[in-house]
C-alpha cells in the first residue's frame, strides 16, 4: 500500500517489523495488558501473516500508532470444504484520535487488500452493530457458554482415579490432536456445522508460552483412556474466565472428568469462573445442560461478509448434490433464480447435480423465484437462518411456493459455534 499523508503529522501505511514495539504499546492502551502475549505471537509467528496485511495510522515524527487493523488469512471448513477467509483483527484507535473517520480509512485499505486476495468470506468478531456500516451481517454463532458450578459436578469418590487422563498438547503431539479433531469433524452425523480450519504449520503460533496467568491464552488437551485418544478440547482463558471450547468426546460421560480438570486449573488462576461453550455433538451438549442446569445462554455472532456470491456458491457446490440426494429433487433438472434486488443469480442443475451459477442481467423481480435482500441472503447461505425463519420476520424475503422445498434442501440450518481464538 502506498503511504498516504492525512495531516496533523499522521500517515496511513502498512506497518513493518520495526513497528512491533509501537504496535504492542498501542494494543496495551486500547485492548489492555492481557492481550499482549497473544498479539505479539500473532505478529511474530502467525504462519500466514504478512506486513502487507497490516494497516496503521501513525504519527510521522514519533512513530506512535494511533489506529490499527490487521488482516489475517485463514479459512473456515464446512463438510470438509475449505472456504478461504480473511479476518479483521486487532482493530482499535487511541481515545484522543477517535471520531475522525480513521476506521473508515483503515477499512478501505483492508477491502482493497481483501479484493486482491479474493476470499470466499470475510469475518470479524467485532463490537455490536458497528461493522454493519461496512456491509457485514451477523451470520454465524459466536461465544457464550454454560456456567459451571463445582457443586453440580460429581466429586470423584475417595480412592478412585479418573477414568481418563489428560495430555497437554505440545509440538510433539500436535499432529495427533489435529488428527483426532479432524476425524470427529468429518463424522457425517456432526459435520453440518462450520469450523475454523487448523493447519499443521500453526503449532508454533498456537502453543505459545504466556508470561503470566493474567495473559489471555489457550491450552489444548488430548483425553486418553488406556493410552487411546478418546477426546480433545482446549481451555480459552480470557476476560478472567476459563472456557472449555471445541469439546469432542467418544463417551459423553467423560465430561465430568474434563470439567474437574478445568476447575482445578481455574483454581490455580485465582479461582476464575468456568464455562462450557456449546459442543457440536448433540448428546454431549445435552449432558452439559444437565450438569450445568442451564437451558439457555447469552450468545453473540460473527460478522460475515460474502464479497462474491458467485465465488461462495461455486465453493460450496459439492454440497448441493449431497443435500439433494435424499429429497424429491435428487434428479432435479432446472434452475433456481435468486435476486437480492440489485443482482440476479441462476443456479443450474442437471439430474440432481449442480452444474454452474451465473449472474443474470434481468431486472424484473417477477422473473425470480427467490427474492431476498443481500444481508438476509448472507444469513441463508451461511446457514445462520433458514428460509422459513427469514420469511417469518423479513417481509422482503419471498419465495415461489413450488421452490421453497428446494431452497430448504439446498440451504439447511447449520448449528455452528465458531470460537474466535486462533
Amino acid at each position: 500500500m502506498k503511504p498516504r499523508t492525512l495531516g496533523d503529522s499522521l500517515v496511513l501505511r502498512n506497518a513493518t517489523k520495526e513497528d512491533i514495539p509501537a504496535l504492542l504499546e498501542h494494543f496495551r492502551t486500547v485492548h489492555g495488558e492481557g492481550v499482549i502475549d497473544e498479539l505479539r505471537t500473532m505478529l511474530e509467528r502467525y504462519p500466514r501473516f504478512s506486513w502487507e496485511d497490516s494497516f496503521i495510522i501513525a504519527h510521522q515524527e514519533t512513530g506512535e500508532v494511533v489506529s490499527c487493523t490487521l488482516l489475517l488469512r485463514s479459512s473456515w471448513t464446512l463438510d470438509s470444504i475449505e472456504f478461504p477467509s480473511v479476518e479483521m483483527e486487532a482493530v482499535g484507535t487511541l481515545e484522543a484520535y477517535r471520531y475522525r473517520g480513521h476506521m473508515r480509512l483503515l477499512n478501505d485499505a483492508f477491502e482493497e487488500r481483501a479484493a486482491e486476495l479474493q476470499p470466499v468470506i470475510q469475518t470479524i468478531a467485532g463490537i455490536p452493530f458497528f461493522y454493519r456500516i461496512f456491509g457485514y451481517e451477523y451470520a454465524a454463532p459466536l461465544g457464550g457458554g454454560y456456567p459451571v458450578s463445582a457443586d453440580l459436578v460429581p466429586r470423584l469418590p475417595d480412592g478412585e482415579e479418573e477414568p481418563v487422563t489428560f495430555e497437554e498438547v505440545d509440538e510433539q503431539n500436535y499432529s495427533e490432536f489435529l488428527k483426532y479433531r479432524e476425524s470427529h469433524i468429518a463424522r457425517k452425523t456432526w459435520n453440518r456445522t462450520w469450523h475454523r480450519t487448523l493447519r499443521p504449520d500453526s503449532a508454533d503460533y498456537l502453543l505459545f508460552e504466556q508470561s503470566s496467568f493474567e495473559q489471555e491464552a489457550h491450552f489444548f488437551y488430548l483425553v486418553k483412556e488406556q493410552g487411546k485418544t478418546v477426546g480433545s478440547f482446549y481451555i480459552a482463558r480470557w476476560e478472567k474466565r476459563a472456557d472449555i471450547v471445541e469439546l469432542y468426546l467418544d463417551n459423553y460421560k467423560h465430561l465430568d472428568a474434563v470439567v474437574r480438570l478445568v476447575l482445578a486449573r481455574a483454581k490455580e488462576w485465582d479461582g476464575i469462573p468456568v464455562r462450557v461453550v456449546p459442543p457440536n455433538q448433540s448428546q454431549l451438549k445435552e449432558f452439559v445442560v444437565v450438569r450445568t442446569q442451564c437451558l439457555t445462554i447469552n450468545r453473540y455472532a460473527w460478522y460475515i461478509k460474502i464479497p462474491s456470491v458467485i465465488r461462495f456458491i461455486e465453493t460450496m457446490a459439492a454440497l448441493f448434490e449431497q443435500r439433494l440426494k435424499t429429497t424429491e429433487f435428487n434428479n432435479f433438472d432446472g434452475s433456481l433464480k435468486v435476486t437480492d434486488y440489485k443482482r440476479g443469480y441462476e443456479l443450474i442443475f442437471e439430474k440432481g447435480e449442480f452444474t454452474k451459477v451465473t449472474e443474470r442481467e434481468e431486472k424484473n423481480i417477477r422473473e425470480y423465484q427467490l427474492m431476498i435482500p443481500k444481508g438476509a441472503l448472507t444469513r441463508l447461505l451461511m446457514g445462520y437462518e433458514t428460509l422459513d425463519e427469514l420469511m417469518s420476520h423479513e417481509p422482503d424475503v419471498t419465495c415461489v411456493s413450488a421452490m421453497k422445498p428446494l431452497v430448504r434442501a439446498l440451504f439447511p440450518k447449520l448449528n455452528a459455534n465458531v470460537d474466535p481464538y486462533y
